[in-house]
């Protein structure tokens, strides 16, 4: 049976040149994963950035439930005095 490169030239690669794409396409996966690596770790400095905020955030939130639940009291207080 004949192979397909006998009847089209240049269909079948060489041993060489599927060498050289396989070589030519990992650089460019190389480059991507390296930029999807730096994006990460952009992402992940930021995302602990927003935890902190977010902790900050709920510690003020919880100061200001203790000083209204204090103004609460201080009210009916007076209220009833």
């Amino acid at each position: 049976m004949p192979r397909l490169c006998e009847f089209y030239p240049g269909i079948c690669l060489t041993t060489e040149d599927k060498a050289r794409k396989n070589l030519s396409q990992g650089k460019k996966n190389l480059s991507q994963g390296k930029r999807n690596l730096s994006q990460g770790k952009k992402n992940l400095s930021q995302g602990k950035k927003n935890l902190s905020q977010g902790k900050k955030n709920l510690s003020q939130g919880k100061k200001n439930l203790s000083q209204g639940k204090k103004n609460l009291s201080q009210g009916k207080k007076n209220l009833s005095g």
